[in-house]
């Protein structure tokens, strides 16, 4: 399995708009102007694309913004095996963050993806999560992936001021929505 990092965002977009819920999306333009240095769009082959992920790196930890497999390659255990090569590509940080919807019993797929992670050593923090987006924010759980070690609770209010600057700097909410995480 390869990471092949890259600036065609238009198609995996299209792709995102059909796996993703319209208020955890960006819009495209908005998604270009934040890949740079930090922020990188990965096609995930495995002799051919078999879905795209999203990540936001510092120092010390990185973060799935997005990450989705293309639907005719679903239940195929590529999921898993991205999950599992990310530890491996990412092997000098201490560990990777990602957002996950509140469970809804209503919903199976919340659920569903929820146990997925968890199988996959992501835990969930206890930290009342939001997630800002152009009409307030959601609010989300915030899982951790261990890689060489938990984070100290400093660590991670360090880590989503950076990612609300980077990732959500466009939306004039995101530090009061910090401030509501954090206090």
């Amino acid at each position: 399995m390869e990471f092949i990092e890259t600036t065609e965002l238009a198609g995996i977009y299209t792709d995102m708009q059909s796996q993703f819920p319209p208020e955890e999306l960006k819009s495209l333009e908005d998604w270009q102007k934040i890949c740079g240095r930090q922020y990188h769009v990965f096609k995930i082959i495995e002799s051919e694309p078999v879905g795209y992920i999203s990540i936001f790196e510092t120092d010390k930890f990185v973060f799935i913004d997005y990450i989705a497999i293309y639907k005719n390659f679903h239940s195929k255990g590529y999921g898993g095996r991205v999950i599992d090569a990310l530890k491996d590509y990412y092997r000098d940080k201490k560990g990777c963050f990602l957002e996950v919807e509140k469970p809804d019993q209503k919903n199976a797929y919340t659920l569903k993806r929820i146990s997925f992670y968890e199988r996959h050593g992501a835990q969930k923090l206890d930290i009342d999560y939001l997630y800002p987006n152009k009409s307030g924010c959601l609010p989300m759980d915030l899982y951790y992936i261990n890689y060489n070690g938990m984070p100290s609770y400093d660590e991670i209010t360090m880590f989503v001021k950076e990612l609300f600057s980077v990732v959500h700097g466009d939306l004039k909410h995101a530090e009061e929505i910090y401030g509501k995480i954090f206090g």
